[in-house]
């Protein structure tokens, strides 16, 4: 099969919807919900492949599963919940129909899964990140039955160093190359041949965790500035580009003499967008070797480069922390500053999660998003970083009373959530009712196949992130003498994990 394109996909997902809302409207006044499972095999093919594609391509929506009578069965998910709900795991459980697109293809798939297999789906909050994983840890040393764990990248790598998971090649039935599957993360973030968590359409906690770059419209046209969607497109959003349009915009409009939020400033950005830019200028904590071994690979010439360029950058007026040097907004949340920011026009570019589209879509100014700039032009491609805090990994604790019906369902439940759900969250959700125009959805494109998994950021090993975070925050220009006094520490804490998981 020809490898699928987030472009490809959004193809499928459009004709997938409006197939979905033709079903919807012949059944309106059938009993609400209900299906009789006869399209569990539908295949799609994308209308729009000319005859000269690479490669012909479709899509089985079939999880080649058996359909098994469960009696009734509770599956039950152990989910995320956190106190603002911002990263709280949304889309596994709904209670009804709503008239939300989103919500009512949540329903719609449970309620296809329920009655196929004659179980009920339900989920069970375990509090946020750090509570999950005592909370799993507390399940499983009890020997509780636990069908499948949805929680972010600190907690789930913190529940697999423990031996609490299983390896989910030895789960049966379920199929990791399967399309519903994030390939990317299975590759990145397995161990010793080892895979315990995976990422995929089972939750759209995983893409909600990217971070990229939202900008304002009017200022883009204001200062008479490139437009940053050819630039993306030409390849030329390059870290030295984005800091003169950073630069460009940079007003005192109260004429005090000094920048902040009530002027216009060129990058609003955050403790954590010090690993997003790291990342993007194409450097990894970590990576895996063609043998499937982690080697630690953040000091080189270019990661010492890339640093001296990020924090020359972020020591100029133009730039402005939503971490250290915020007054008016102080003790707000990062989310609703830049919600504040980008309403007023009081930045150009904003560092966002794709989770912060959502909390924008009442904003009146127009804006649009963009992946993370490049070193330079020739830098190969975009690299936009999934937020270990934020994401959502699907894993099954070593105590699962029946790893095969886990197996079963989890198969058909990502199978069914990539027909219904995917179509609802892309071309409703972010097209039709946050996104702002066509360009954008472009970018999306351009931002999820390039979505990286930094496995040295995701088990933190030396606390490598934290270095990061802190020379960030203090604008130093430290790289290399930090990480080299943290060099030992590091390697211990990454053989301590390989010994856990079983490798030499």
């Amino acid at each position: 099969m020809a490898k699928i394109t987030f472009k490809r996909l959004l193809c499928f997902a459009l004709v997938l919807l409006m197939l979905s809302l033709a079903a919807c409207s012949e059944s309106a006044n059938a009993k609400e919900g209900q299906t009789d499972g006869s399209d569990a095999g539908t295949t799609v093919t994308d209308p729009t492949v000319s005859p000269d594609a690479e490669e012909e391509t479709e899509i089985s929506y079939d999880p080649g599963v058996p359909v098994n009578d469960y009696g009734g069965y509770t599956f039950t998910f152990y989910i995320r919940k956190c106190g603002s709900n911002f990263w709280t795991v949304k889309d596994i459980w709904v209670e009804e129909l709503s008239g939300d697109a989103l919500n009512d293809a949540i329903y719609n798939r449970n309620d296809y899964i329920n009655n196929t297999y004659n179980i009920t789906v339900a989920q069970e909050y375990m509090g946020d990140n750090g509570a999950c994983s005592s909370y799993v840890a507390k399940m499983v040393t009890a020997g509780e039955n636990m069908d499948a764990v949805i929680c972010n990248g600190n907690d789930t790598t913190a529940i697999a160093g423990k031996g609490q998971l299983l390896d989910l090649k030895d789960v049966p039935y379920l199929n990791l190359e399967q399309p519903w599957w994030d390939q990317n993360s299975i590759h990145d973030l397995s161990l010793c041949g080892k895979i315990f968590f995976a990422a995929g359409e089972l939750t759209e906690a995983d893409n909600n965790a990217v971070n990229v770059i939202a900008f304002v419209k009017d200022n883009i046209t204001d200062y008479h500035l490139d437009d940053p969607y050819e630039l993306v497109r030409d390849g030329k959003f390059t870290m030295d580009k984005f800091a003169e349009l950073s630069n460009a915009v940079l007003t005192d409009k109260n004429g005090d003499g000094k920048y902040n939020e009530a002027d216009v400033i060129g990058y609003l950005y955050f403790s954590d967008s010090g690993q997003t830019m790291f990342n993007a200028l194409g450097n990894m904590c970590a990576v895996l070797d063609q043998n499937g071994d982690p080697q630690i690979t953040f000091l080189t010439d270019h990661s010492v480069e890339s640093w001296t360029k990020l924090i020359n950058f972020i020591q100029q007026d133009c730039t402005l922390s939503m971490s250290t040097e915020l007054d008016v907004y102080k003790g707000m949340g990062d989310y609703d500053v830049k919600v504040k920011m980008i309403e007023g026009k009081n930045t150009l570019f904003s560092w966002v999660h794709m989770r912060d589209i959502e909390n924008l879509r009442e904003v009146e100014s127009d804006f649009g998003i963009l992946p993370n700039p490049k070193f330079d032009e020739a830098q190969e491609r975009y690299c936009n970083e999934n937020d270990p805090y934020g994401t959502g990994f699907f894993s099954v604790p070593i105590t699962c009373a029946e790893p095969e019906r886990t197996g079963i369902l989890i198969e058909a439940f990502s199978a069914r959530s990539m027909q219904v759900v995917l179509p609802a969250y892309y071309d409703i959700t972010l097209q039709g009712k946050y996104m702002r125009d066509d360009d954008s959805l472009e970018m999306l494109e351009i931002i999820f196949d390039s979505v990286i998994y930094d496995i040295g950021r995701f088990y933190n090993w030396g606390s490598m992130y934290g270095t990061i975070s802190s020379m960030w925050n203090s604008k130093a220009d430290t790289f290399a003498s930090s990480f080299e006094k943290s060099v030992k520490i590091v390697n211990k804490s990454m053989e301590k994990t390989l010994k856990t998981y079983g490798g030499d």
